[in-house]
C-alpha cells in the first residue's frame, strides 16, 4: 500500500522541520523523511552543539583573561572540556526531542530512512530498520542539508585528519591542530580549542 501525502519533506534540518511543521499547522497531511536524527546537522552536530561549546569557551576566556579586572582570582582554575562536551550534547539532545514533540503535535509522519525521488510525485523510502516503502506527495520539499567536503589530496582518516563531525562528537582535545578553512565552523573550533589550550 502506498501512503499519500499533500506535503513530504526530505531532510529534517531547520529548513525541513520548519517547513513540515508549517504544513502541518495549515492542516496539510505531511510526512518528513530523515536518515539520521531529527534536526539535521544544525541541531545534532552543527550550530547548536557548537554554540554550546562557544559559550563554555567564552567563560574560560573571561575567567583566564579578564577575571582579575572584576576582582576575581582563581588560583587552581581547571577547564574540563569533557564536561563542556557533555553539556553540548545535552543541549543538542533537548532540542532534538523538542523537534520530535513538534512532529507529533502537528500530526507529521516521520520516516526514519533515506528518500529517493522515483517520479514527480513519488518517493522510495529505504527505511533504517530495513525494508522499503513508496510514498506519494502532491508537493515535495528537498531540504537535504550539509555534508563535509573533502579536499583533493587530503585523506579524511577520522583520526589525524577529521571533519567538523568528528570534532564536535569528541570529548577529547588535540594537543595541537591546524584548521583548514576560515568559515564559521573553522573559526568556531579555532576559538573553542584555543581557549582550552590547544596549540
Amino acid at each position: 500500500m502506498t501512503n499519500k501525502y499533500e506535503v513530504v519533506v526530505i531532510g529534517s534540518g531547520p529548513g525541513g522541520y520548519v517547513a513540515a511543521i508549517r504544513a502541518g499547522q495549515l492542516g496539510l497531511k505531511t510526512a518528513i523523511i530523515e536518515r539520521e536524527s531529527l534536526g539535521g546537522v544544525c541541531l545534532n552536530i552543527g550550530c547548536i552543539p557548537s554554540k554550546a561549546l562557544l559559550k563554555n569557551a567564552e567563560l574560560v576566556y573571561t575567567i583566564t583573561n579578564q577575571a582579575r579586572e572584576f576582582g576575581f582570582s582563581f588560583d587552581n582554575f581547571n577547564a574540563d572540556f569533557a564536561v563542556a562536551y557533555k553539556r553540548s550534547r545535552q543541549v543538542s539532545d533537548r532540542l532534538v526531542k523538542g523537534v520530535g514533540f513538534l512532529m507529533k503535535k502537528n500530526k507529521i509522519d516521520v520516516y526514519e530512512g533515506s528518500g529517493t525521488l522515483t517520479g514527480p510525485n513519488s518517493i522510495q523510502v529505504t527505511l533504517n530498520a530495513g525494508g522499503e516503502e513508496t510514498i506519494e506527495a502532491d508537493n515535495i520539499i528537498l531540504a537535504t542539508g550539509a555534508h563535509p567536503k573533502s579536499l583533493r589530496g587530503i585523506e579524511l582518516d577520522g583520526e589525524k585528519v577529521i571533519t567538523y563531525k568528528e570534532a564536535i562528537l569528541s570529548d577529547k582535545l588535540p594537543a595541537r591542530a591546524v584548521i583548514v578553512g576560515g568559515g564559521a565552523i573553522g573559526v568556531e573550533f579555532a576559538y573553542v580549542w584555543a581557549n582550552y589550550g590547544v596549540d
